[in-house]
């Protein structure tokens, strides 16, 4: 970047960058159009910006814990949904929505209970579930059928269904699952495996697996730890442990004969992962004999960081300075007794029919120690198919945190998206019935926080549909807020070019998110942004034109720029999705692979940031506290999205225009500027402002050095 200032104080850590981001004065184009800035109108207190923690996953760049392996206690999966009554036909209900639908008889044996209309908090048992063709709905024979209950309604149907023997593990032989855990675990099970004569039977678990497009998403460095137990069941029996990266030879390859009694077994191991990229797997082989195996954990030899998180996770958020950390990993389907369970008896959880469907997440103490840990006030999710009782156990649990932490607000929202499709299996689209699910789940959640929680309860709607948030702040009595998710950039064609495009995404409207603030507004509510960032996946642009917009400095400052609108529109609540994610498969007029939301490019090191990180991560360093709006004259304002925090002691800046602005804002001290090239220089106040060369498609935050 270069900066109009010709004056400069550098420390000596930043002289290098400095002279890398200064050019003389002289050298400026003059004919650039010029922007004075001012301390405008008062906006309240404005939180740092916050962002979404994520789910977790064994293949690519969301490494989030210490223990890197999924479902580590071999539990079983827990299954919830909701069921929306489409027709009542004797004791059988049919379900509104096809593609809910589970294989016949696996709803057998769980409970119900109604949690709308007339025959609200009945439950039972469901006996059965089928359905006449792959083309109709799930039908559900319930015991008893609820007096009342009519099309329409919506009923919770949760339980122990899938018996897999280990969940998310891959499995080679003869594996069951036993009922007989280890001595001392806090789970409910084991598994066991049978080697027969030439065929032996074996746990995996793979993790790190993208390859070559992304390198090494967990690197493997120094001392690594394996525990597990293990128990022999026949004489003789052995078992081999392997754990290493795909070509290379392990760095563990050990082979044990336990005895007949449980015992523990924890292995040290020193490795260097200086190979070439590659899928990395553990393998737990019984090669001779029956070997029980129970609660298993691999990662780092130290110490995990606070909440069992990786450490390179916790210093991420460190430097991002999250004002909030929503906790969103697709956990609709889980009860409040799995969300407190420790690590080793924690069941995975699932929603949605399908065995890509099954969810570990980490716990409600795991987040809120974390959230504690770097400073941010925790979003959580209630699981939308919580009875009334589960949301005040919820509650309960949420007291409990609270006491520990003293978060000055946690932000509660049932469910998420219920209106989008993709979730319908946990979701309602009605949004009169919503509104009664969703009060009553609230109203039992502050039952059980008690009044001193400061709860800030919120419904999410559709950003897209402008009335839809005032509407539902309408007809909902218990909730706070209404929660949007204004995304941006939705479609590219094939042939644009990335600065068209850019100018494109730098240019959108507020009016929706102005819409919607109307609306809550005048029900007494706020508006709260739950997601926020790019969301390129409608039209037929290749992968290729779609990262050359997705990975340029301007893409921050489109993201830079959607968030300074929200807050200069009265949002104080805002959750950027997400913090980590290589790429994702959009969906467009072909399938591929983008490199879209994940706003770091992965979590093998500390904030390895993508242009929207380090957009987010320099615009909490100066927002946080009292702000106010930006007043601006000038013949280029339009091109300007800006905010002054405390008065004007500091500042966050973006350009939309497609040239080069003369900008100036006031200033008291010396300040620091960071920019969207990647300049941070300390630059002197002259004669009270600060004046810079604002290159084209870019941000720029101040503050006292």
């Amino acid at each position: 970047m270069r900066w109009a200032a010709p004056r400069v104080v550098a420390p000596a850590a930043l002289i290098a960058v400095a002279a890398a981001g200064f050019a003389a004065f002289a050298l400026v184009a003059h004919a650039a159009p010029e922007v004075q800035l001012s301390v405008g109108a008062p906006l309240g207190d404005l939180p740092r910006i916050g962002v979404n923690l994520g789910s977790r996953t064994v293949w690519g760049g969301e490494q989030l814990m210490a223990n890197v392996l999924r479902n580590p206690g071999l539990e079983g999966t827990w299954d919830g949904a909701l069921v929306v009554v489409a027709r009542i036909d004797g004791a059988v209900v049919e379900d509104d929505s096809r593609w809910t639908a589970r294989p016949a008889g696996f709803w057998a044996g769980a409970t119900f209970e109604v949690l709308s209309g007339p025959a609200a908090g009945q439950r039972g048992r469901v006996l059965d579930n089928r359905r006449a063709s792959a083309q109709t709905p799930d039908r559900l024979t319930l015991a008893p059928l609820p007096a009342a209950l009519r099309p329409g309604d919506v009923l919770s149907v949760q339980g122990l269904q899938d018996h897999t023997p280990a969940p998310l593990w891959w499995t080679q032989g003869q594996v069951q699952a036993a009922a007989e855990p280890r001595p001392g675990s806090p789970g409910q099970r084991a598994v066991r495996l049978a080697a027969s004569s030439g065929s032996p039977a074996a746990l995996f678990h793979h993790l790190d697996s993208i390859g070559e497009r992304a390198g090494k998403l967990l690197p493997v460095q120094g001392r690594w730890r394996l525990a597990l137990w293990l128990r022999s069941e026949t004489a003789g029996a052995h078992v081999r442990l392997s754990f290493g990266r795909q070509g290379r030879p392990p760095w563990l390859d050990r082979t044990l004969a336990p005895g007949a009694g449980w015992q523990a077994v924890e292995i040290v191991f020193d490795a260097r992962d200086d190979g070439p990229p590659g899928p990395l797997m553990l393998a737990i082989r019984a090669e001779d004999g029956s070997i029980s195996v129970d609660d298993v954990e691999l990662g780092v030899a130290a110490e995990p960081q606070a909440g069992g998180f990786r450490a390179e996770v916790v210093d991420t958020l460190r430097a991002l300075r999250p004002g909030y950390l929503r906790d969103w990993q697709g956990q609709l389907a889980d009860t409040p007794a799995n969300r407190l369970a420790a690590p080793l008896a924690r069941r995975p959880v699932r929603y949605r029919p399908g065995v890509n469907e099954v969810q570990f997440t980490y716990s409600l103490p795991e987040f809120l120690a974390l959230a504690a840990e770097v400073g941010a006030r925790p979003w959580v999710v209630l699981p939308s198919t919580s009875t009334p009782e589960q949301a005040r156990e919820f509650g309960r649990a949420l007291a409990q945190g609270w006491q520990r932490h003293r978060f000055a607000e946690i932000v509660v929202e049932h469910g998420n998206e219920h209106w989008n499709s993709i979730f319908r299996p946990a979701g309602i689209a009605d949004a009169k019935v919503l509104a009664q699910v969703a009060d009553a789940a609230f109203a039992a959640l502050r039952e059980g926080t008690g009044a001193a929680v400061p709860l800030h309860r919120v419904i999410g709607t559709q950003f897209v549909d402008g009335a839809a948030a005032g509407r539902t702040a309408a007809l909902s009595r218990q909730s706070e807020g209404v929660a949007v998710a204004p995304y941006f950039h939705f479609r590219q064609d094939r042939g644009e070019a990335a600065d068209a495009a850019l100018d494109r995404a730098l240019h959108e409207e507020v009016r929706p998110l102005q819409r919607a603030i109307a609306g809550t507004t005048a029900q007494g509510r706020s508006l709260d942004v739950y997601e926020v960032n790019f969301h390129t996946t409608a039209g037929n642009a290749s992968a290729a034109e779609r990262d050359a917009v997705l990975t340029t400095p301007a893409a921050g400052a489109a993201l830079m720029r959607r968030l300074l609108q929200a807050a200069n529109a009265g949002v104080r609540r805002q959750a950027v999705y997400t913090l980590a994610g290589y790429d994702t498969f959009v969906t467009g007029e072909s399938r591929q692979l983008v490199q879209l939301f994940g706003i770091t490019r992965d979590l093998a090191t500390a904030a390895h940031w993508r242009s929207t990180g380090e957009a987010l991560a320099a615009l909490n360093q100066v927002v946080g506290g009292t702000a106010n709006a930006a007043s601006c004259s000038g013949s280029a304002c339009t091109e300007i999205t800006a905010i002054a925090i405390a008065g004007g002691e500091r500042w966050a800046v973006v350009s939309s225009a497609a040239q080069a602005l003369h900008v100036s804002w006031p200033c008291k001290t010396a300040q620091q500027l960071r920019s969207s090239t990647g300049s941070r220089v300390v630059t002197v106040c002259e004669a009270g402002r600060i004046a810079l060369l604002l290159p084209p498609r870019s941000w720029v935050t101040s503050g006292p050095q």
